[in-house]
């Protein structure tokens, strides 16, 4: 999240960039789509603030220890798609109770199934597997375990994309006074439970990274989007391996923009010019009943901060980053299809 110091000089790059570039008329015209939110409200105000952007959403149900949490997560999902059919789509997601007993992954299918009869777009994995479920004999259960065959099939059968939150970023594996950003450095502060530098018996980074390669060679006709830059957030050189490796893969850049900004600009933005068809515009905002007002307020800050660092050769800061950074200057092009058109490609039908 950028500092408030900042939004009155991001107003004076808006204001700038309308006189000299069109950058901000551009914003305002251009129709967006945030791929990776968190609905868990039916209050119509976040819907009516997001249209008021030019922005659509992809709601995300996660976490896989509950299917009484799910099905409360499909619940708003699915009556905000009822008031909204043209402006938010949904990714259902399946629990793990029970994951050991017989006919648990033939269970899984039939739920998911019933979630894509019901109108979700695609599928979620997120990162308890991995980093939370053992089995009987105190092992992890990885994505590339051999108990989720018969679902990642059925999933790569139906031609619908499957979004993974698979491992951390890699500070997580840091002490706290190494983390590159001050987000993670605050997030792994508040939850011990995933700061993997404290749980050394834990799956390491490169584990995690290569159960998720292998389900990608495993399945080539499963179109894949690693969630936060696929983990894989602070280097891009790294990232582009894998994208050059698996066709299937790409990636959403949800809380994780910030890494982009820590790394060398001019490295950075020949990075997404390069691979502009591969990355989804996504912040990972949770809107609760509790705190509607609260998150539009801070949607308001990030998409048009996130628009200045992406649109404009600005110097900015933000609370995220320690130090002053340039905006990338992407051209509209590259613009409309990291802000719009990538997420249509990914999740089709997701909008329609």
């Amino acid at each position: 999240m950028y500092s408030l110091r900042m939004i009155p000089f991001l107003i004076l790059v808006f204001l700038l960039s309308a006189c000299t570039g069109n950058k901000a008329e551009l914003y305002q015209e251009m129709t967006k789509i945030d791929a990776h939110v968190h609905i868990r409200t039916t209050d119509p105000a976040i819907m009516e603030y997001a249209a008021s952007e030019g922005f659509k959403l992809l709601t995300i149900n996660t976490r896989s220890n509950s299917q009484e949490d799910i099905d409360s997560q499909k619940d708003f999902a699915m009556k905000m798609k009822s008031l909204y059919p043209n402006e938010i789509s949904w990714l259902a997601t399946f629990s793990m109770e029970n994951f050991e007993e017989a006919g648990w992954a033939d269970g899984v299918i039939r739920k998911l199934q019933e979630d894509l009869d019901q109108g979700a777009s695609g599928f979620k994995i997120w990162k308890d597997i991995g980093m939370t479920f053992q089995d009987s004999l105190g092992r992890f259960v990885l994505l590339d375990d051999p108990l989720f065959e018969p679902v990642l099939e059925f999933m790569e059968a139906s031609g619908f994309p499957l979004l993974t939150h698979i491992g951390e970023p890699l500070n997580c594996w840091l002490p706290l006074d190494s983390m590159t950003v001050n987000g993670d450095k605050s997030y792994f502060k508040n939850h011990p439970e995933y700061h993997m530098y404290l749980h050394p018996d834990y799956p390491s980074h490169e584990s995690l990274m290569q159960s998720r390669d292998q389900v990608l060679a495993r399945y080539p006709g499963l179109k894949m989007i690693g969630a936060h830059l696929g983990s894989l957030e602070w280097d891009v050189d790294v990232l582009a391996e894998r994208l050059d490796r698996y066709p299937n893969f790409t990636v959403d850049m949800a809380a994780r923009v910030c890494h982009f900004q820590v790394q060398e600009p001019d490295k950075v933005r020949n990075f997404i010019i390069k691979y502009q068809d591969r990355i989804l515009y996504a912040t990972d905002a949770g809107v609760s009943e509790e705190n509607v007002e609260d998150r539009i307020k801070w949607l308001e800050n990030e998409w048009r901060s996130d628009w200045s660092y992406f649109a404009t050769d600005s110097l900015m800061s933000s609370r995220n980053v320690e130090g002053e950074f340039m905006g990338l200057d992407l051209d509209e092009e590259v613009l409309r299809k990291i802000f719009y058109s990538n997420a249509l490609a990914w999740y089709p039908g997701a909008f329609e």
